[in-house]
Formats: structure tokens, C-alpha cells, sequence
């Protein structure tokens, strides 16, 4: 019974930290959308105040760097993760971009399933279903549209997330390694069209230094700890709050508003992982 207790605590524990890096990561939206650079500047530049952060904290935690394949392989899918996402919130509405990254639990109970040949519930196979059917009500919105490139970005954006979340479960993987890697490809890739960016003014550092401390960095460190105590699907499900606070802070903040299918979309999508989510506590 003791035992019991104590595994509920860590869960919940783990819970609250994923529920803070989700809200972390929703301020990416707003902050993207402001900041007006380049997708690839954006995310190459919030990549250095990112590394540092996470440096620092893997310092004063004694977390000593690694390096191997899987580690390699892990930095590649984060980076690829954030790049993409950044690319998808300016080619597509910001409610678009992450709604559409949020197919990242479904691409992950896919590859459980596929490539570690863990059979998924009933349950789960109606989530993926369902997010499906969602996608499909993006696209109704923008067929015609230039943002169609932003919502096939931020499909694949979901299906990288996906791997990131499973970094822990990994063998000989390091997340925080990973990180900092990852960092480092971002900022490479990002130095060449920073120097083509000709508006440079103390709010757009501001702001890019609040997506790399808080919006990058302060949200993987919580995920990190999160990831500690909750599985990565239960940690995907538990960031549903993620895509219903971004498009609600640029709405607010910015006054763009997805369209009526893609509103239906998100609400399928969300609700199909929220349910998912609240039968499995009850198991």
C-alpha cells in the first residue's frame, strides 16, 4: 500500500513537471510570430542562449556530457523537431502548426508498435484513428492556401517530437546530451540567415532570449524531469495543454484565427488524446 502511495506521488509529481514544460512550450507561438526573422534565424539564434541554459543546469546538477549513436540520433531528431516547428508556425497559422505537431502521440504509439513491437490497446488504436480524421480537417481549411508547406512541416515535426519523447527509454541515451547537441546544429543552421536579417532592435532580443531560456530550454529541462517519473506516451497525452494554449495566447496577442475545420480538427485531436489519457489513469 506504501508502495502504492509513493508510485501515485512520483506519477503525479512527474505529471506537474510535463504540465509545466507544456506550458513553457506553448509561449512558442506568440514569440515566433513576433519576431520578424527568418524561421531559420529564429531558431538558430534562440539556440545559444538554449545551450547555455542547459550547460549551466547540467553543471549544477553533475550531469556529465555523453556522446554515442543513439545520443547522435536523439540531437538529430530535436533538431529537426524545433526547426521544423519553427518553420511551420511562419508558413501556417500558429493554431495550425501546433495542432498538427500534436499528432506526435499518435506517430508514437505507432512506432511502440512498428519498431519495439509493442502491440497497442484498443484504445489506442481508436486515438490514432481519430487524430487522423483531425488532420484530415486542417487540410479542408488549406488546400488552396500557401500554408499547406506549414502543415506538412508540422506533421513532421510530430512524428520527430515523437522520438524525443522516447529518448529516455532509449538504450545509452542521454537527453540533456542530446540537447545541447542539438543546440549546436541549430545555431549553424540558423548563422547564415541571421546575417541576412536587417531588423535588429533590443525587443527582438528580448524576445528571442525568452523562446531560448524559457519557450526552449526551461520547458526541455521540466520534460526532462517529467520523463523521470511518467512514460513518454502519458507525458505526450499530459502536454495537451500545449496546443490549446498557443493558439489562444496569438489569438490574444497577435489576432490570428484558425479556420472553422481546423478549430473541428484540433478539438478532435485534443480530445481523442485527452481521452485517452484519463481511461489509462483509470487503469
Amino acid at each position: 500500500m506504501a508502495d502504492t502511495e509513493i508510485n501515485k506521488k512520483l506519477k503525479t509529481k512527474g505529471t506537474i513537471y510535463v504540465l509545466i514544460s507544456a506550458i513553457f512550450f506553448s509561449l512558442g507561438g506568440i514569440l515566433i510570430k513576433e519576431i520578424p526573422w527568418s524561421p531559420e534565424a529564429i531558431n538558430g539564434i534562440r539556440s545559444i542562449p538554449a545551450f547555455v541554459v542547459i550547460y549551466i543546469y547540467m553543471k549544477c546538477i553533475g550531469h556529465k556530457f555523453k556522446f554515442n549513436k543513439t545520443v547522435f540520433f536523439g540531437a538529430v531528431c530535436n533538431f529537426l523537431m524545433s526547426f521544423f516547428f519553427v518553420m511551420a508556425t511562419k508558413y501556417t497559422t500558429a493554431g495550425n502548426a501546433i495542432a498538427l505537431q500534436f499528432t506526435e502521440p499518435m506517430f508514437l504509439i505507432l512506432i511502440l508498435w512498428i519498431v519495439f513491437k509493442k502491440k497497442p490497446s484498443k484504445l489506442a488504436v481508436f486515438t490514432c484513428v481519430a487524430a487522423i480524421i483531425g488532420i484530415a480537417c486542417f487540410f479542408l481549411d488549406e488546400l488552396s492556401a500557401k500554408s499547406l508547406p506549414g502543415n506538412f512541416m508540422a506533421i513532421f515535426s510530430g512524428l520527430t517530437y515523437a522520438v524525443v519523447f522516447m529518448l529516455k527509454t532509449l538504450k545509452n541515451s542521454d537527453f540533456e546530451s542530446s540537447l545541447l547537441i542539438s543546440f549546436v546544429f541549430g545555431t549553424l543552421a540558423g548563422i547564415p540567415a541571421y546575417f541576412g536579417e536587417t531588423e535588429h532592435t533590443v525587443s527582438i532580443y528580448l524576445l528571442v532570449l525568452a523562446l531560448g531560456v524559457l519557450q526552449f530550454a526551461g520547458a526541455f529541462i521540466f520534460l526532462s524531469k517529467g520523463l523521470d517519473y511518467v512514460s513518454p506516451v502519458t507525458a505526450s497525452l499530459t502536454s495537451t495543454i500545449e496546443p490549446i494554449l498557443n493558439p489562444i495566447l496569438v489569438a490574444i496577442f497577435y489576432g490570428e484565427i484558425i479556420g472553422k475545420f481546423s478549430m473541428i480538427g484540433a478539438a478532435i485531436v485534443i480530445g481523442a488524446a485527452l481521452n485517452y489519457n484519463l481511461r489509462e489513469i483509470e487503469h
